[in-house]
């Protein structure tokens, strides 16, 4: 047997291995932006705002049981952790130095007490509590992985508030994400109701109000009633893009129930924990009766429902309706007095042109040729009628995806942010000025798209070859994800020989009218009317009221006459110029287009599934390497103590 009295045993290698988990898990926090809540283009007093600000966004944004405090401590967590495994590795790894170098770089053999010597002098130089750290690698593991974990579950976004046409509405749960199991335990085993909209869609609007109150409703159903265990959630896809185009929301609104995959009508015992079940809601929400009676039939059919399950499910939507709540009454509202804004300010062009880009496009993608040659079409209108909106760098990357480039979100959204279209505001945050609603709920994004139709019409070539009105419904026909302001738009019958001007006038007048009487989703403050009245264009009726198209078609070509300067030199009620970069200035926030921190747009450049791939590839070979190089070691003392005897 080998004398082991005067050597100790080779005991690095675990050190070595915690050192390597360690360096790998924090590379991995470091790589997705988890471990330390730092914004590289912001200052630090902006970024600790953000970060202990009400409105953080994490897996699901109104909702999600990390608060930013939690998120911060568990940053900081993990940063002391490294800290503390980086003093423990570079000690353990020199002890290893220590030791491969006495065995293996001298000439000969060492004895044993100068083995012991050489590792008492490295023991010497760890700190106290490196010792603990050795006896209890178990307990850091733990303490990392929990943190590692709680922060993967959490924050996938930079913090800032998602809007939502439903905030101000406690009965129904703002998502912006698909990990239901992470807004609540419960999650999983429930019934879930989620709207898929757009907050820039008039129809979605105009039901709102319904979804509330069905929302409202479901506390007070009858106890047998299976709509008490469903919770009404919903998620705004212009700004949750990914999982929308994951959903394949190819319109809004649109109505889906989610629910557990493996819990059957008739089934014993509770449910288990799966992937979610989804079913389209086929009747109109407007038909509210119908809509409720197809609900209860899905779930009747497709789960198994008992005392204990319901009130597990109404439990969690209460609980997420009080946090909401709670939310809710530390924000604090705008007191000033709304002023509708009677003037064009080229902006909101602008800002309509990116957001349709940005989001609508994103959304549908051009992955195949209608909506690759519809956006073509739309583009060069664009770029003839309105330069300078940046609709010339878009086509080059339209180009590339028809010469075989990959389509993706990224990729485009960083094309629409390369083109510097130069709107008001931020690209989850556009301001609008003539568009400018008395709530964000009201006007803005469809009051813009058509400030941009009529400023097209008005300012390309009415000769040219391709009909301004015919690429505006083509792209409509694909890109405006609003359904039922995609069916009126496109019923209007334009022809080439009348003139687009008043044609668009006319149909946009046509809509008007017939909005008016209309409250749901409608500003109170600015009523629909008839355009111009009397107010802006004094000329344009005659002395019986009615419209005078000849000074019509001349005020609008006044009215909505491009002017590119406009955009880059006019300023807002404070002085400050209303713009979100000019042409030629470098772009703020966006030094990097994949540094998306302001909008909360930002997409994590190392997977979880990959991190863990390499640790484990690491773990594995270094497994090996301690346990060739600990037989070396033994073999080698093994010898020397059989020369001894």
């Amino acid at each position: 047997m080998p004398h082991w009295s005067g050597v100790q045993r080779p005991t690095d290698a675990p050190r070595c291995f915690h050192f390597s988990f360690f360096s790998l898990a924090f590379f991995y926090c470091m790589m997705t932006r988890r471990a330390i809540p730092v914004v590289s283009e912001l200052p630090l007093k902006e970024t600790l705002q953000r970060c202990l600000s009400k409105g953080s966004t994490d897996a699901f944004s109104s909702l999600s049981p990390p608060s930013s405090l939690s998120l911060l401590f568990t940053r900081g967590v993990c940063a002391c952790l490294f800290v503390a495994a980086l003093f423990y590795g570079c000690f353990a790894f020199l002890r290893s130095f220590v030791l491969v170098r006495t065995f293996f770089s001298l000439g000969s053999l060492p004895s044993g007490d100068r083995v012991r010597d050489q590792l008492m002098i490295a023991e010497k130089a760890m700190p106290h509590w490196a010792e603990f750290v050795q006896k209890c690698p178990v307990l850091f593991v733990i303490l990392f992985l929990v943190a590692l974990t709680r922060l993967a579950d959490g924050q996938v976004v930079d913090p800032v508030l998602s809007r939502s046409l439903y905030t101000d509405d406690v009965a129904v749960v703002d998502l912006s994400g698909t990990k239901w199991e992470s807004i609540h335990p419960s999650a999983p085993f429930c019934p879930w109701l989620v709207v898929f909209y757009n907050d820039g869609c008039g129809h979605c609007r105009a039901i709102a109000p319904i979804y509330r109150e069905l929302a409202a409703g479901l506390d007070s159903a009858p106890e047998d009633d299976v709509l008490r265990m469903v919770t009404a959630a919903a998620v705004n896809c212009a700004v949750q893009l990914s999982t929308c185009r994951e959903k394949k929301i190819n319109y809004v609104p649109k109505f889906f129930l989610f629910m557990p995959s493996n819990c059957a009508a008739g089934a014993k015992g509770s449910c288990d924990a799966g992937k979610m079940k989804e079913f389209v809601i086929r009747s109109s929400i407007k038909a509210l009766g119908l809509f409720r009676l197809e609900v209860q039939g899905i779930i009747k059919e497709n789960m198994h429902v008992d005392g204990s399950m319901m009130q597990r499910c109404v439990g969690m939507r209460r609980s997420l309706q009080a946090e909401k709540r709670a939310r809710r009454g530390g924000e604090s509202s705008s007191t000033d007095p709304f002023v509708e804004t009677r003037q064009l300010y080229a902006t909101d062009i602008a800002g309509a042109f990116f957001l349709t880009m940005w989001n609508e496009v994103s959304l549908v993608g051009l992955d195949s040729p209608g909506p690759l040659g519809a956006v073509k079409c739309f583009l060069r209108i664009v770029e003839a009628a309105l330069p300078g909106l940046g609709a010339d760098a878009l086509l080059e990357a339209v180009a590339e995806i028809e010469n075989g480039t990959r389509f993706s979100v990224e990729s485009w959204q960083e094309a629409v942010l390369a083109a510097r279209i130069p709107y008001y505001g931020a690209p989850n945050e556009v301001q609008w000025r003539t568009c400018k609603g008395s709530s964000p709920s009201y006007r803005g994004f469809p009051c813009g798209m058509w400030l941009l139709y009529h400023s097209i019409t008005v300012n390309v070539d009415a000769g040219g070859d391709t009909s301004p009105l015919e690429a505006i419904q083509e792209y409509v026909r694909y890109f405006f994800s609003c359904e039922e302001c995609r069916q009126h738009f496109l019923e209007f019958n334009f022809t080439r020989d009348g003139d687009p001007v008043l044609q668009l006038w006319r149909a946009h007048n046509n809509v008007n009218a017939r909005l008016a009487p209309v409250k749901e989703g409608a500003d109170p403050l600015v009523p629909k009317r008839q355009f111009p009245d009397a107010e802006i264009c004094g000329t344009c009726r005659n002395s019986l009221g009615a419209f005078d198209e000849s000074e019509v078609a001349v005020f609008l070509r006044k009215w909505y006459e491009w002017d590119l300067s406009a955009v880059s030199t006019s300023t807002d009620e404070s002085g400050n110029p209303s713009y979100f970069f000019r042409p030629g200035r470098p772009m703020p926030l966006y030094k990097d287009p994949k540094q998306r921190h302001r909008d909360g747009v930002r997409y994590d450049p190392v997977p979880l599934h990959v991190f863990l791939t390499v640790f484990v590839t690491v773990a594995v070979l270094n497994a090996g390497i301690f346990r060739t190089r600990r037989r070396s070691v033994r073999s080698l003392l093994h010898q020397h103590c059989r020369q001894k005897i």
